[in-house]
């Protein structure tokens, strides 16, 4: 048999498949039809039952610090919205043991996968309709999930992580390992390690702020939210940590690091103060977390065993470079 990740992405789906018929074979579902959704990430399949409900069956991608942990906090974290505010989320499924996150198998998957189901959310990506109102929804609706996150607990005993370093995920740090030497000359070297430096100064000057802690969406772009009839639904919460407000928002933003990204800020911050201040304590502090999502995700694309991703390294890397050299520019700019 043909090693997992040596298949393609659709390869890898089938043996994903009959994985995710054991994981949906411990709810007490009707089910009549199980379809793929995707395998970009994650395993992701539309579930339709005999009364015409749908689901989402998703298959967890070990990578990342999904661990049992991890996933049960996003599970909580996910109920508790649904019960305690009117924000669309989808509403996690118990299995038939009461469970939120089961745990299946099938032969040729290397390893056994958390598997979550939740109800279907309507709609399109964000990313489809996209405008400067929407981008303020997108920031009231960010400022709603600061507000209750700052009430809420997740259970005791759970090991999550913590965005208060600049690498809070726990794959290896990659950027400067020998092997990749031929995508850090010198200079980019150079600016990537200043951008570090820089980052960590803004999460020490959070510590010492004394502001607690919360728990962060930490991957609230446009397509992972859902637009219907106007409202916004957030979904794909597996990269919750702890952290700070002003780190959510920089997240947010960096998908918009182009030609429309201070119209789209504006909106976003706009929206936001409509629920809850901006929590940016200085003049640039938002850039320093831009620059952090920049290394996470060239450090991300270093990481992952995914043959299309790392065919794409050389010119995603010099694109972050380009972005962090932006990035520190403004903020020099505003703290002169």
């Amino acid at each position: 048999m043909k090693a997992y990740l040596d298949l393609t992405e659709h390869g890898q789906a089938r043996r994903l498949r009959p994985l995710a018929l054991n994981a949906l074979r411990q709810y007490d579902l009707a089910w009549t039809r199980l379809r793929l959704v995707t395998n970009d990430m994650n395993g992701i399949f539309r579930v339709d039952t005999s009364r015409g409900d749908k689901y989402i069956l998703r298959v967890t991608l070990p990578q990342g610090g999904h661990t049992h942990d991890h996933v049960t906090a996003e599970m909580d974290w996910l109920r508790a919205l649904a019960q305690e505010t009117d924000i669309p989320v989808p509403r996690p499924l118990a299995a038939r043991d009461g469970s939120l996150v089961v745990q299946a198998e099938a032969p040729g998957v290397p390893e056994p996968r958390l598997c979550a189901i939740f109800s279907w959310v309507p709609g399109r990506d964000l990313a489809e309709q996209l405008s400067p109102a929407n981008m303020a929804k997108l920031g009231e609706l960010m400022a709603r999930l600061h507000r209750h996150a700052q009430a809420y607990r997740p259970p005791e005993g759970l090991e999550l992580l913590h965005f208060d370093r600049v690498f809070p995920f726990p794959e290896p740090i990659r950027l400067f390992e020998p092997r990749y030497a031929d995508l850090f000359p010198p200079d980019r070297k150079a600016i990537f390690q200043q951008s570090i430096e820089w980052v960590q100064v803004a999460i020490d000057r959070l510590k010492a702020s004394g502001e607690p802690m919360r728990i962060l969406h930490n991957d609230l772009h446009q397509w992972n939210v859902r637009i219907w009839r106007g409202k916004l639904s957030p979904i794909d919460f597996e990269d919750l940590m702890w952290g700070w407000p002003v780190q959510d928002i920089a997240t947010t933003l960096y998908y918009h690091l182009d030609d429309s990204f201070g119209v789209m800020r504006e909106a976003f911050q706009a929206g936001y103060t409509r629920i809850s201040p901006w929590p940016e304590r200085y003049p640039g502090e938002v850039s320093a977390f831009l620059a952090a999502q920049a290394m996470m995700l060239a450090n991300f694309i270093l990481n992952d065993p995914n043959p299309k991703w790392r065919v794409q390294a050389p010119e995603f890397i010099a694109r972050i470079e380009r972005r962090l050299v932006w990035l520190r520019e403004q903020y020099e700019s505003t703290n002169w």
